[in-house]
């Protein structure tokens, strides 16, 4: 069977998964009666309040001051995490010095720190920005340093026979070689940056995606609250595919089955 009709058959699946789900969910609200629909709303109810959402200006508003805060952190945290990743990765000395340091500040708790950079940054666009930032580079820098001590040492000697010393080893050899690792690591990042910005906005905002989400959770406009997570949803799900595209285009060499960290 060819790669295309597999995915055609998983695809369709899924789609009856998901179809059974939601089938299943509108009849034990509705018909049923084993949840109180103004706890949990039926998928039409959900439909018809994303529809809505669509026409409401304010709601585009926090659309868009959600994806500049996503994409400036994302950014920002892709540029430090590729060019730590690469150096510390390269050089032995940094291996075995900075990288126990980075591993250490992999495993805290980056959430608990949120409070912290609200109180710090104030209640506008920096603290978003910060929290994507500190959610997505770590997965880029460690993915990336991973792949860089992977790199065949063959690949290094030949760049070497045809004259590429110093950054342009780097360029044209060891970043071509550890791409794979590195979008890994970048679509890890960008749904944990994403994270980010959604709690910065719910825990301390005046705007955004999950300022919004806060408040119609509190006023209890569940099927409102619902639709925002499913904006939130496709959102994230659109970066993870875009990068999959990206991986496919510029690393079509990669292995599915190589190990991402994050």
């Amino acid at each position: 069977m060819s790669r295309r009709r597999t995915d055609a058959k998983y695809s369709l699946l899924l789609a009856g998964v998901v179809v059974t789900l939601l089938v299943f969910w509108q009849l034990a609200v509705t018909w049923l009666g084993l949840v109180e629909e103004a706890f949990l709303p039926p998928p039409t109810a959900v439909g018809a309040a994303f529809v809505d959402l669509l026409g409401d200006p304010e709601f585009w508003d926090a659309f868009v001051f959600s994806l500049q805060n996503l994409f400036a952190g994302l950014a920002l945290a892709i540029v430090v995490g590729l060019a730590v990743g690469l150096v510390v990765g390269w050089f032995p000395v940094l291996h075995f010095t900075v990288a126990p340091f980075l591993w250490l500040l992999y495993s805290t708790p980056k959430v608990a720190l949120a409070p912290l950079f609200i109180l710090a940054l104030g209640l506008g666009s920096a603290s978003k920005i910060a929290l994507a930032f500190l959610l997505a580079v770590f997965p880029i820098l460690l993915n990336t340093m991973e792949g860089v001590e992977t790199v065949n040492g063959s690949l290094i000697r030949a760049g070497r026979v045809f004259g590429f010393r110093g950054p342009a080893l780097g360029l044209r050899i060891v970043l071509p070689a550890t791409l794979p690792f590195a979008l890994a690591g970048i679509q890890r990042g960008s749904a944990l940056a994403f994270t980010g910005v959604v709690l910065g906005e719910f825990l301390g905002g005046a705007g955004g995606l999950g300022h919004r989400l806060e408040q119609v959770a509190f006023d209890f406009r569940m099927d409102e609250a619902l639709a925002i997570v499913l904006v939130m949803v496709i959102v994230a799900n659109g970066l993870l595919l875009a990068i999959a595209a990206a991986r496919r285009r510029w690393a079509p060499w990669y292995d599915a089955g190589v190990r991402s960290i994050g």
